[in-house]
């Protein structure tokens, strides 16, 4: 019965997920605010290891989504920003799937700045895959990244994860900060067994406690939409992700993060 549930929930998610991807959320785009200084904060750091070169006060963060709105397939993600120095340790745990089966993450990331302009960061994760009843297999990855902020407006960066079980994922991205309010990215994704995809979001502070997120992809389950609300160093945002023949993967991000821009 336990496989047969895992075969009808678990693959129609495979199929349109790359395999590093099931880490990435489909509910909304927690990568896109790395390619920032004002709207940088913990949960993108824990896409972007580089981004912790910009946290400057400690942070926590959590975030769940309801994948496809499947009850055996919930997404928690908690994580939290220590800044040493010119950087910043960053803590990650994530998990994903039902008692039935599951994948979890802990991951331990070092991100620090050299100058103004650049920044970089790697993070180690200890990956654990669990079948109750069939047993487990673990195994190490690694996640490296470099921001580069050439001007008060523009910033690109690049991301590699590895690990030794699953094709390499590759991510290069761009983002125009047309004000201190307005943010528009966009980045590449590409794995090393598959075609590149492309995805774009805007971030638009339409007022000092509330914020609007909205981005589409060249792959389906990553087109999202979300509202961002502030209360001094608290910022709760509820989105969701769309797919045209899955339906919507509702999400909740909570961030404790006092401004550390500069």
């Amino acid at each position: 019965m336990k496989i047969l549930l895992l075969t009808i929930v678990c693959v129609p998610c495979m199929l349109v997920t790359s395999a590093q991807s099931l880490w990435m959320p489909l509910g909304k785009d927690i990568g896109s605010a790395s390619y920032s200084r004002h709207f940088q904060d913990v949960v993108s750091a824990a896409y972007q290891p580089a981004g912790l070169s910009c946290l400057r006060t400690f942070s926590a963060g959590l975030y769940a989504e309801q994948r496809f709105r499947l009850q055996e397939l919930p997404l928690y993600m908690a994580m939290a920003a220590f800044p040493v120095g010119a950087g910043a340790f960053g803590l990650q745990f994530s998990r994903i799937g039902s008692s039935a089966y599951y994948r979890q993450s802990a991951a331990l990331a070092y991100g620090r700045s050299l100058g103004r302009k650049v920044g970089l960061g790697i993070g180690f994760n200890y990956e654990t895959e669990v079948l109750p009843g069939y047993g487990s297999r673990s195994c190490p990855a690694v996640t490296g990244g470099v921001l580069y902020h050439p001007g008060i407006c523009w910033h690109v960066g690049l991301r590699v994860y590895y690990s030794p079980q699953q094709p390499a994922v590759y991510s290069a991205g761009i983002g125009w900060e047309a004000a201190t309010v307005f943010l528009l990215t966009a980045e590449v994704v590409k794995a090393a067994d598959e075609a590149a995809w492309m995805r774009a979001t805007a971030s638009y502070r339409i007022a000092p406690p509330l914020a609007l997120q909205w981005g589409v992809a060249t792959r389906a389950p990553f087109h999202h939409a979300g509202v961002n609300i502030y209360w001094h160093a608290l910022r709760v945002m509820f989105a969701a992700g769309f797919h045209p023949q899955l339906g919507i993967t509702p999400s909740t991000t909570i961030i404790w993060q006092r401004d550390s821009t500069e």
